[in-house]
């Protein structure tokens, strides 16, 4: 495995156990609308290397800001 590939699978494993740590005020979770983007697929950057605009509001834990 090179570093780059260790380093991105630990990081999602951080994203992993944060997102199951956030309640979201107390709302069921959901899945978040911007990971569906064909653009960027939830990353913020697109294809060029650009910030990817999404054009969209999403309320799941991630974008909403829910709470621990």
């Amino acid at each position: 495995m090179t570093e780059r590939e260790q380093y991105e699978r630990d990081l999602a494993e951080r994203q992993r156990k944060h997102l199951e740590s956030i309640t979201n005020g107390g709302r069921p979770w959901q899945p978040c609308m911007h990971d569906q983007c064909p653009s960027c697929h939830g990353t913020g950057v697109n294809a060029q290397g650009a910030a990817c605009i999404h054009g969209l509001y999403c309320s799941c834990p991630k974008c909403s800001g829910g709470s621990l």
